[in-house]
This record gives structure tokens, C-alpha cells and sequence, in this order.
């Protein structure tokens, strides 16, 4: 395939030569005959962030979300788009959230989720960058972001005890009923599942290691909500572009 299309995605998005994986991992979860179809999908998706393409931390998530979408066991490269844009919804969502750090989670979810229910994919994605601009530009939020990310790969690949938290919690979460309006007591007592497993380790409650985990299994939580109220928000007319 001409390197002309990969050569646009990677101006676009600003990635540099060493970072830019997509062909990698287009040739490696796909068959040589959808790479095209894949590649105009992902053209389509990074057009809708023109507006914002000047802004290289905004557009390094974007890079970010096209990467590990490529890396779902997708049955189905037509529902790639849909999929694509629903990672991306909940992604910039749940940073925007982590960012914030408000008390009114909800509302937050809420006002958002109104605004998807309305919204076709190109005002929607707008409507989210004008929101998301300042977390952005924001350098002290970006350099915090990078170093966690750094912290989070080395975690994931050499701790099995992590491993199997994430493992339990998830299990935990499946059994719950997950509800906006139960997210505080949801907090509590996955607080408290937490405890019981870490206890179960003998794992310190003022070590490092407690203070991440416990970081990620409420980020765990969070992308749980979000979902919930996202998920039963955006229709699949929502998903249909917006005429010029």
C-alpha cells in the first residue's frame, strides 16, 4: 500500500517517525485486503478533529485511541468507525473527568450524555475539543499525564499481583448493578473489596504500589459510569455523519 495515506495520518496527528506504529499493527491484526478500508476509516475519524489539529497533546490521544482500538479483537472491520468513535467518546470523557476532579460527577455525565443523545459525530466531537482545549494546553496536566503513563507500562508488565487485582475487581464489578445514582456507595464498597484483596497480599497501605493500584481500580469504576451513561445515550443515528 502507498505510504501516502500513513504519511497524512501521521502529519495530521503529529507523530513522529519512531512513534508511528499504525502500519505495524494494521499488518499484524489485519488482512492485507482491509488495510485500505482501514486506513480511509481512520482519515475519515482524524478529519473531525481538524479544529484541533494544531494541538499536539490533544491530537498525541487521538494517535493513542486509533492505536488501541486497532488492537481489539474486532469481528468486523464495518463496525471499525462506530467502535472508533466510541472509544474515543469514553476516552476523552473519562480524562476530561480525571482532569476536572469536581464533586459533580454526574451532572457532568449527564450533561454530556444530553448533548451525544442530540448531537451528530462532527458537532459532537466539537462540542467535546472546545471542552477539552484547556486540559490540553495545560502543560503541568500534560507532563503529570506522560510520567504515569511511563509508571503504568512497567507496572502492567512485571507485576502479576496487579495483574490479578484487576482481575478480581473486574470480576467484582460484573456482579454489580452500576448506577449513577449509586456511584458513591459503587466507591465505598469497591473501597472496601480492595481492602480485602490487598489484605489477602499483605500488601502495605502506604506503599506505592497500594496508592496506584488503588488509583486504577477506581479508574476502573469510572470508565464503568461512564459507559452506563454513554452507551444508552448515543443511538445509532448519532453515528451517522453530519452533512456539511
Amino acid at each position: 500500500m502507498s505510504l501516502k495515506q500513513y504519511t497524512e495520518i501521521k502529519e495530521f496527528l503529529s507523530v513522529s517517525d519512531g512513534d508511528f506504529k499504525l502500519n505495524q499493527i494494521i499488518s499484524k491484526n489485519f488482512q492485507s485486503e482491509q488495510e485500505l478500508i482501514l486506513v480511509e476509516k481512520i482519515l475519515a475519524f482524524i478529519y473531525n478533529f481538524s479544529p484541533f489539529k494544531m494541538n499536539k497533546a490533544f491530537m498525541s490521544s487521538v494517535y493513542k485511541c486509533i492505536s488501541k482500538t486497532l488492537d481489539l479483537k474486532i469481528t468486523s472491520i464495518d463496525d471499525f468507525d462506530e467502535l472508533l468513535i466510541k472509544n474515543a467518546i469514553l476516552r476523552f470523557v473519562q480524562e476530561y473527568i480525571d482532569y476536572a476532579r469536581i464533586g459533580q460527577k454526574e451532572q457532568v455525565l449527564n450533561f454530556l450524555a444530553d448533548s451525544f443523545e442530540r448531537l451528530g459525530v462532527q458537532p459532537l466531537i466539537l462540542n467535546l475539543g472546545l471542552l477539552l482545549k484547556p486540559m490540553y494546553s495545560d502543560q503541568n496536566y500534560i507532563d503529570k499525564v506522560s510520567k504515569m503513563e511511563e509508571v503504568e507500562v512497567v507496572y502492567e508488565l512485571n507485576d502479576q499481583l496487579a495483574i490479578n487485582i484487576k482481575k478480581a475487581i473486574d470480576q467484582w464489578l460484573n456482579t454489580q448493578e452500576i448506577d449513577l445514582e449509586k456511584q458513591d456507595s459503587l466507591r465505598e464498597n469497591l473501597i472496601e473489596e480492595y481492602n480485602r484483596l490487598i489484605s489477602e497480599q499483605n500488601l502495605s497501605k502506604e506503599s506505592k504500589q497500594y496508592q496506584l493500584l488503588k488509583t486504577e481500580v477506581l479508574e476502573m469504576l469510572s470508565m464503568k459510569l461512564t459507559m452506563v451513561s454513554l452507551m444508552d445515550s448515543i443511538d445509532d443515528e448519532s453515528m451517522e455523519p453530519v452533512p456539511l
